[in-house]
């Protein structure tokens, strides 16, 4: 312990033995600070990454309460803090300090539902006290499927699972659901999570018949398929047996944990309020996101598309701003911020391609066009900043059709309009959306799992390959920001910027390597980019005096390991708000 002011022996020893019993029982930064008497305290670490180009890297980080108030060498920031005191924690000296990571485009309640399902997928999983090995061809998918249906004791229990891929798992129809069995419920989420198939015992359990299957046109009654926006229709039925607390409460708490392992710090919402508004909320505060433990802060982003069907795009604006005010401090709403749709999933290959698909079906509008255009310019004109999910090439052409016809029609200065995933966009399109100020929340997990597959079907070898263009939309001039649309990729900041830096797929292959990105590219896509995305770039995204104190704690550095290993570089740990929380072993 070092202090500018000299102590008294008295002192010095009440301080020595509560160091002692404090990093045994309360590594707790502030507990630490408020028996210790100091006002700041300094961690010393291998290196500090700081993402901030005036001062890249540091060999110390001084924080009182929540902020940042020194970033340098030791001698430098105790030169700075004068009189005041201070104790410097060594825990960190042979660790490496990076800002807290941001995973700017997840959703809660997807996390909420599907983690307590039984997952059957084409690459393994890895979850906390679970591994899930890969399961690829139609008869292993069915088997796999009836042997989770067998082992379930109550005759009464839906069986729900995750995971299914029509490209590595074959068809399914409600006819080879129906032969698992005829009389439980079971519903199969598409690995997409934009397609449900349903037996006929799950069928006549939502009340759903021909006729009501009919009036949609995304929903094909005889195979029991669900697929967009026909999705709603079994899901009103459902939304009661997907959110039950017992379950979903569980689940939230593991996706809490799953997070944190993750280095997470900031977490946005992708879209919320998509089956029940309050319900969602509620789950999360019971779910333990609020609590002042929590590791994370949680910004919510409201889905303008499914509360605009419910009640109008004029009312679903005037709702957001008066949630504005609402939420806490580890959980509230993003102020004037709209989540809209374009085309279809990705994982679907439902998005739409300018080119269409090789093997001749067709892409989805969640939105179609006009609709998209009118429900924009709603919250465009009230100073909105819009979030559209875009896919295809098609997709992003459209979306960026909607944005250069807003500005025309009502010029806006940073509005931050975000076009979500962005699975294939040609190098002019990332020119087009700089030119109109767009920025871009892209998904890079896209190449891992899927360019391998879609080479084969759908896209063929080169659109496939240059999914996830990063590379075109960095030099652009763009700012891009990645997420995991957890499950559509493991929470694992890490592990998007690996993927974009790479470009290697499951299989191995080196995909269109001029579009790879710089390990420091990589990087501030989830750090600086992606707190410019959700309008925070002045409190976090960086290691910077008077930004709040979030870091991520690395064991090795990210500059210093090969790039294949980014992926694999151990997470000590988070400092959230100035307090510590080291990363609980399974």
């Amino acid at each position: 312990m070092r202090s500018t002011a000299r102590p008294s022996l008295a002192r010095c020893a009440f301080a020595l033995a509560s160091c002692l019993l404090l990093d045994a029982c309360a590594p707790n930064s502030a507990m630490r600070r408020f028996w210790l008497g100091t006002d700041v305290t300094l961690y010393p670490a291998r290196q500090v990454i700081t993402m901030n180009e005036d001062q890249p890297t540091a060999q110390a980080v001084a924080i009182e309460d929540d902020r940042i108030v020194g970033v340098g060498s030791v001698e430098s920031i105790v030169a700075t803090l004068g009189d005041r005191s201070f104790e410097v924690d060594r825990r960190f000296e042979d660790k490496i300090l990076v800002p807290g990571f941001i995973e700017p485009h997840l959703h809660p309640y997807i996390a909420g539902i599907l983690l307590p399902m039984k997952f059957i997928t084409p690459h393994a999983w890895s979850l906390p006290g679970r591994d899930i090995p890969a399961v690829r061809g139609r008869g292993a998918y069915l088997a796999r499927l009836a042997a989770h249906e067998a082992s379930l004791e109550d005759p009464q229990e839906w069986l729900w699972t995750w995971g299914f891929h029509h490209l590595f798992h074959g068809e399914l129809s409600r006819a080879d659901l129906d032969a698992i069995s005829n009389q439980r419920p079971i519903l199969v989420w598409h690995r997409s999570f934009h397609e449900i198939f349903a037996n006929t015992a799950a069928l006549a359990a939502l009340g759903i018949d021909r006729a009501r299957a009919d009036a949609h046109t995304q929903v094909d009654f005889d195979r029991g398929h669900f697929y967009e926006t026909g999705l709603e229709l079994l899901l009103e039925g459902a939304t009661d047996e997907l959110l039950q607390l017992r379950r979903y409460l569980g689940a939230l708490r593991e996706a809490r944990a799953l997070l944190h392992a993750g280095g997470i710090t900031t977490v946005a919402d992708g879209a919320f309020g998509t089956l029940d508004l309050t319900r969602e909320y509620r789950a999360l505060r019971y779910g333990g996101w609020d609590d002042s433990d929590t590791p994370y802060r949680s910004l919510l982003l409201l889905d303008g598309r499914a509360l605009g069907d419910r009640l109008g795009h004029e009312a679903t604006r005037d709702r957001i701003l008066e949630l504005e005010g609402d939420g806490t401090h580890h959980l509230r709403f993003l102020a004037r911020s709209v989540k809209l749709f374009a085309d279809g999933a990705a994982y679907s290959q439902l998005m739409q391609m300018k080119d269409g698909y090789l093997d001749g079906h067709e892409g989805e509008w969640i939105m179609q066009p006009e609709t998209l255009l009118a429900a924009a310019r709603v919250y465009w004109n009230a100073g909105f900043q819009i979030h559209v999910h875009a896919n295809g090439d098609l997709g992003v052409e459209t979306v960026l059709d909607v944005l250069e016809t807003l500005q025309r029609e009502n010029p806006r200065e940073d509005h931050r309009f975000t076009l979500h995933h962005v699975c294939s966009a040609a190098p002019a399109q990332a020119q087009r959306a700089a030119r109109l100020g767009a920025i871009v929340s892209a998904n890079p997990f896209y190449v891992w799992a899927l360019a391998d597959k879609y080479a084969e079907v759908g896209l063929g070898p080169e659109r496939a390959a240059r999914m996830v263009p990063s590379r075109s939309f960095v030099d652009a001039g763009v700012p891009l920001a990645f997420h995991s649309d957890f499950t559509m990729a493991p929470a694992q900041p890490l592990r998007l910027a690996w993927a974009a830096a790479t470009r290697l797929s499951a299989d191995g292959v080196l995909q269109a390597p001029e579009e790879r990105i710089s390990v420091r590219e990589a990087l501030e896509a989830i750090t600086l980019d992606a707190a410019y995305q959700v309008r925070m770039e002045h409190e976090i995204g960086s290691l910077e005096v008077g930004k709040l104190a979030d870091l991520t704690v690395l064991e090795q550095d990210p500059f210093e390991v090969p790039v294949e290993a980014l992926k694999d570089i151990p997470i000590w740990g988070t400092v959230f708000e100035g307090t510590v929380y080291p990363v609980k072993g399974p």
